[in-house]
């Protein structure tokens, strides 16, 4: 997207949409403004700071329940999920290299190009997939059916990052792309990052594994939904 710069697609925890996303593998979103401020979790982080320092007629409170309601519109308006796994691949492929990079990996011990290609193929797929989708809906010969079918589908992809036997030592985050520390950081790749951080290879090498099954489930399921849309318009 356009606006990608201002997207931030690592997830944390500590909120309510834990249990959706880690364990449930339904998608999430957060919206909202940040930066230090000098008194977050102190005892001088109340409302009356808010009201006479922080934000004091409430402007940036406004701005965001405005932003809110588009979101909510555009969501509950749209014909088509506004998914884009495109852009979901390239941003999954930088944690990875990230992971690489932080952690110093050994290639003979941990090979992971397999899974930097099906994180092409996955970005690939969806890339298409957004393409005739955005095509055929300028056409409007789109059935209400045929829109239901492929919202479920764009549903089915968050699903299926997961995994029911959940990651190693902590069995009920079960996504295997998102999870948190035991605080409430965000971890991406968490059975993998954790197995390398640990050192434990051979548990690393079966996490990867994971992933890239899962990348290969969805990949199908993109590709499958592309060719069933253009077929049937």
């Amino acid at each position: 997207p356009l606006d990608s710069g201002l997207v931030e697609t690592r997830i944390g925890s500590g909120s309510d949409h834990t249990v959706f996303l880690n364990h449930l593998g339904r998608p999430v979103i957060n919206l909202g403004f940040g930066g230090d401020y000098g008194v977050y979790h102190s005892m001088y982080d109340d409302h009356y700071w808010m009201e006479h320092i922080g934000d004091p007629a409430f402007e940036y409170h406004i701005a965001l329940t405005n932003i809110w309601g588009l979101l909510a519109l555009r969501l509950a308006d749209a014909d088509v999920l506004p998914y884009d796994f495109g852009f979901n691949g390239i941003t999954l492929d930088h944690f990875l290299t990230e992971l690489e990079l932080r952690s110093k990996i050994d290639r003979r011990k941990l090979k992971l190009k397999k899974l930097h290609e099906r994180l092409a193929d996955f970005q690939n797929a969806g890339k298409e997939l957004r393409e005739t989708v955005e095509q055929r809906l300028a056409n409007g010969a789109i059935t209400g059916e045929k829109m239901r079918q492929l919202n479920q589908e764009l549903l089915q992809v968050e699903a299926n990052w997961l995994d029911p036997q959940g990651i190693p030592g902590r069995p009920w985050f079960q996504h295997l792309l998102y999870a948190a520390r035991y605080t409430y950081a965000h971890l991406e790749f968490p059975g993998l990052t954790e197995a390398v951080e640990k050192g434990d290879w051979k548990l690393a090498s079966d996490q990867a594994v994971l992933i890239q099954r899962a990348l290969e489930k969805n990949i199908e399921l993109l590709r499958k939904a592309k060719i069933s849309w253009e077929k049937n318009n």
